[in-house]
C-alpha cells in the first residue's frame, strides 16, 4: 500500500493515508485542477460535479469527498467560486469542437 501522502487536520495531526483515500484526495484535485483546464467542457464538467448540490451522496461526490476529509463543502465551494469566474471571463459561452 501507498503511505507516503499525509494529511493534516485539525485536532488529529498528521496521518497517512491508505490507497483509497488517495484515490478521494485524487479526484477533488483533479476536479480543482480541470477548472482551471483550456478546454471549456473539461471546465463544465468540473464545474458541474463541484457546483453540484444534488443529494448525490456517492463516495466520490464533492460532498461525500469533503465530509470524508472533514472539509466543509460549503467553504471550499465559497474559496473555489472566484476562479470560476476568473476562468469563464473571456471566454465565449460555446466553443466548437474543430
Amino acid at each position: 500500500m501507498a503511505r507516503g501522502a499525509r494529511l493534516m487536520t485539525e485536532g488529529v495531526g498528521a496521518k497517512a493515508l491508505e490507497s483509497e483515500e488517495l484515490l478521494l484526495l485524487a479526484v477533488l484535485e483533479q476536479a480543482i485542477a480541470d477548472l482551471d483546464d483550456p478546454c471549456a467542457a473539461v471546465r463544465a464538467d468540473a464545474s458541474a460535479y463541484v457546483f453540484s448540490y444534488d443529494s448525490d451522496y456517492s463516495i466520490f461526490s464533492f460532498d461525500s469527498v469533503c465530509a470524508y476529509f472533514k472539509l466543509s463543502a460549503t467553504a471550499v465551494r465559497r474559496a473555489l467560486r472566484p476562479r470560476i469566474k476568473e476562468a469563464t471571463s473571456g471566454v465565449p459561452a460555446f466553443e466548437s469542437a474543430a
